[in-house]
């Protein structure tokens, strides 16, 4: 844990890094919610705010909402010229707000059913593995893991049902994990650091007791977080995560399946949290004669959801949303999504919009190629 002089040099290079804007608008530009507000509520007009924070000064609340109105999805960071770690400077802001208890009321319930339910719904644990059915081969001892995370265990288990069906037909006989939880991306991204410390403590000690050594993740978020923040929080796990995507590829790669053609024209909805590795997707895709018509031009294109707008700011977020509904219209057959908080979002948007959607995730549309 780093001390108060540690700590205050941070603070003081933040602000250093905050100096070098030279508010060119680039981040404006690449920021959906900064797009369906007008401008309103901008990256630069967020970590400005960290100097009134420091400084003790009582923020307004609309510059507290400025806060929250960030799903994290770093596309800022990405156009930043001037590399300033602005999500990291609002992280660092929420946690400020989260120890002087001015944090969302929703932001704080939910972060508090993680930590006491495992999931931000305080959902019932006990059917969070109902998605693990008697026509999927499970294994009860295999030191490979899968994690479907609280979306497809909770929202859509079939998600969780095609990646297993997929890794058996390549041969991969899985676990699942009998108390499986939330990763608590959602502590990480709104400042719960001390929390999220002992969570990842507790997370990582529980899934090596079980002897695992590789851990296949469906989520993004769990990917990244499993495989990146809690070496972070805690040490590095001495177990390897593996996002299924890659491994979908891989036992394409290696002949283990073989899909068949589809050749269907699909738009792609693309994950945050791992654009930098959104070529597997569409090599999947590419390896079912499935065509893909870009909506962002490979850019971020957050769907308005994530670390907390969705909860706290539902009208933002629907807005930002309808970004990707209302592009995805034009695709013949349809959109891919591989990230099951951006379908469930967007599929509860246009329920709420009443606007048809033709969405599936990626590995329905890879079984329905091997089958």
């Amino acid at each position: 844990m780093p001390s108060e002089e540690q700590r205050s040099n941070e603070m003081d290079e933040d602000l250093l890094a905050i100096d070098y804007c030279i508010d060119c608008g680039k981040c404006y530009d690449v920021c959906h919610i900064a797009k369906v507000t007008d401008n309103k509520y901008t990256p630069r007009s967020k970590i400005m705010l960290l100097q009134k924070l420091l400084d003790g000064d009582e923020l307004e609340q609309e510059e507290i909402n400025d806060i929250y109105l960030s799903t994290c999805c770093g596309a800022c960071d990405d156009i930043c010229h001037m590399k300033i770690p602005i999500t990291d400077i609002i992280q660092r802001e929420r946690e400020i707000l989260s120890q002087q208890g001015k944090e969302p009321a929703r932001t704080t319930q939910i972060c508090r059913n993680i930590i006491e339910a495992g999931s931000p719904g305080r959902m019932d644990a006990s059917i969070r593995n109902s998605w693990a059915t008697d026509d999927l081969e499970l294994s009860e001892s295999s030191d490979v893991a899968y994690m479907a995370g609280c979306w497809i265990a909770f929202a859509h288990k079939d998600i969780a049902q095609s990646t297993i069906k997929i890794l058996n037909a390549g041969g991969v006989v899985p676990r699942n994990i009998p108390e499986e939880k939330c990763c608590g991306l959602f502590l990480i991204d709104n400042g719960h650091l001390e929390e999220a410390k002992e969570y990842a403590k507790e997370h990582v000690e529980y899934l090596e007791s079980l002897g695992i050594k590789k851990v296949i993740a469906s989520c993004p978020g769990c990917y990244e977080v499993l495989g990146k923040e809690y070496a972070k929080l805690f040490r590095e796990p001495e177990f390897e995560v593996i996002y299924s995507l890659s491994l979908f590829e891989q036992l394409i790669d290696d002949g283990k399946i073989i899909p068949k053609k589809l050749n269907k024209t699909v738009s792609v909805r693309d994950a945050c949290a791992i654009m930098e590795i959104s070529d597997i997707p569409r090599k999947i895709l590419s390896a079912m004669g499935v065509e893909v018509r870009e909506m962002f031009d490979r850019k971020n294109g957050c769907c308005g959801g994530p670390a907390g707008v969705k909860p706290n700011f539902p009208e933002i977020s629907s807005k930002t949303a309808m970004l990707t509904i209302e592009r995805f219209k034009d695709t013949p057959d349809g959109t891919v999504s591989y990230c099951p908080f951006c379908y469930h979002h967007l599929e509860s948007v246009c329920k709420e919009k009443g606007e048809e959607m033709n969405m599936q995730d990626i590995s329905k549309l890879l079984l329905e190629s091997i089958l």
